[in-house]
């Protein structure tokens, strides 16, 4: 019965994102199958706690969040926010595909702080304010998230 529940809220936090989806992909072969991965396996990890400097099951931040997810996809792939905003291809503020990281300068000095675009201008991260901590979805149009975004990075394909 447990896992029943699991999976029902599982398929209710993901049906929205969902229909960004089709729309949204490049025709590049095996684009679609990985933002999907990359989105399935992030939004599996929702509710995991923050903690500071981890990249494990048992808590994370925003870099090690991605960093978890992206590791044997993006060997190259740094760990620190700062460096993962210079990696990949700048992307255009409104083009935004799922797998795409985004960036936020919430410390005063840039990039510093990553999440994962879901789509639908939804995000994915490690939040760490006193209210909400740990692994949750966002919306880019939230004012804190608006005020502070600095832009999304694409990362290039694995090999």
């Amino acid at each position: 019965m447990r896992a029943a529940a699991r999976i029902s809220i599982f398929l209710v936090l993901l049906f929205p994102i969902l229909p960004s989806f089709h729309a949204a992909w490049s025709a590049e072969p095996g684009e679609e199958e990985l933002s999907l991965a990359v989105v399935l396996e992030s939004v599996s990890l929702k509710g995991i706690p923050y903690l500071w400097g981890g990249a494990n099951l048992k808590g994370m931040d925003c870099s090690g969040f991605v960093y978890m997810i992206y590791s044997d996809r993006v060997p190259d792939l740094p760990r620190r926010s700062i460096d993962q905003y210079r990696f990949g291809s700048a992307v255009t503020t409104g083009e935004e595909l799922p797998g795409d990281l985004v960036f936020f300068n919430t410390e005063g000095w840039t990039a510093s702080h990553v999440g994962i675009y879901l789509g639908d201008r939804r995000f994915i991260h490690a939040a760490s304010g006193e209210n909400r901590q740990g692994i949750i979805i966002s919306s880019l149009d939230s004012p804190y998230y608006r005020d502070r975004y600095l832009g999304a990075r694409r990362l290039p394909p694995a090999g």
